[in-house]
């Protein structure tokens, strides 16, 4: 059983791993879309130093990546929340079958 408590713990830290990879590359085209909406140099900025208050203000294709921004931010918490429960979980079968 803990073998497979094992499995579950390296699957969700590659689903985080991957969940911080395309947060990251939808993060960059935010950016890129931000700079393409009229350069607006402030609300860049803010997005770079305190994102949560600048995503309610984006508007348009910067919108629509934000929002998968948002969402590869709760799949990586999920999977690290995940991890950290399988783990628990892993060792105490793998102590319990001692």
């Amino acid at each position: 059983m803990s073998q497979l408590a094992y499995i579950v713990v390296y699957l969700a830290l590659a689903g985080a791993m991957a969940s911080w990879i395309a947060g990251a590359v939808f993060y960059i085209r935010t950016l890129s879309a931000i700079g393409s909406d009229g350069g607006n140099a402030r609300l860049k900025w803010l997005a770079v130093v305190a994102w949560p208050f600048a995503a309610g203000q984006l508007k348009g294709v910067a919108a629509e990546h934000a929002a998968k921004v948002n969402k590869s931010i709760v799949a990586f918490l999920a999977c690290l929340l995940i991890a950290v429960m399988a783990t628990a979980a892993a060792t105490n079968l793998h102590r319990l079958g001692k």
